[in-house]
């Protein structure tokens, strides 16, 4: 009977194969496993590095956002300083124009002044005149 039972049934052991396709899928899925794993340490990476440009980005754009501020600000104080600028020039153009008129009329004061007093100083000569003629006829009439 032992002989039947061996040579009858062929028995076919199934496992081994189970086994080497179950190692197979072990290692296909470590491998995937292992891909996955550098990509996301790549991308990790990447991303991190991102970040941190990001951030020095935004750091340089406040940084050129407080210095356009400065500046507008400065073009506007700059402004201002040109219009009081232009208020204190157009004052002055008036004061000038006023101390103008004034030499001019002074001028024509003077020169009226000066006729005048040329008119006085040939009238003084002419009773000049007159009072040395005089005195001389009197000399004369007193000496006859």
């Amino acid at each position: 009977m032992a002989l039947l039972r061996r040579g009858g049934r062929r028995e076919s052991n199934i496992w081994p194969g189970f086994v080497d396709a179950m190692t197979a899928l072990l290692l296909v899925l470590m491998f995937v496993l292992t891909i996955f794993l550098v990509v996301q340490s790549v991308l990790r990476e990447t991303i991190t590095t991102q970040d941190s440009e990001l951030d020095s980005l935004t750091s340089q754009i406040a940084s050129l956002a407080d210095a356009l501020g400065l500046e507008r600000q400065r073009s506007e104080d700059l402004a201002a300083e040109v219009t009081q600028l232009g208020t204190d020039l157009t004052a002055a153009q008036s004061e000038g124009e006023r101390q103008a008129s004034l030499i001019a009329t002074l001028t024509s004061t003077l020169a009226a002044r000066e006729s005048d007093l040329q008119a006085a100083t040939a009238r003084v000569t002419s009773f000049e005149a007159q009072v040395a003629t005089l005195l001389a006829d009197r000399d004369k009439a007193r000496g006859e």
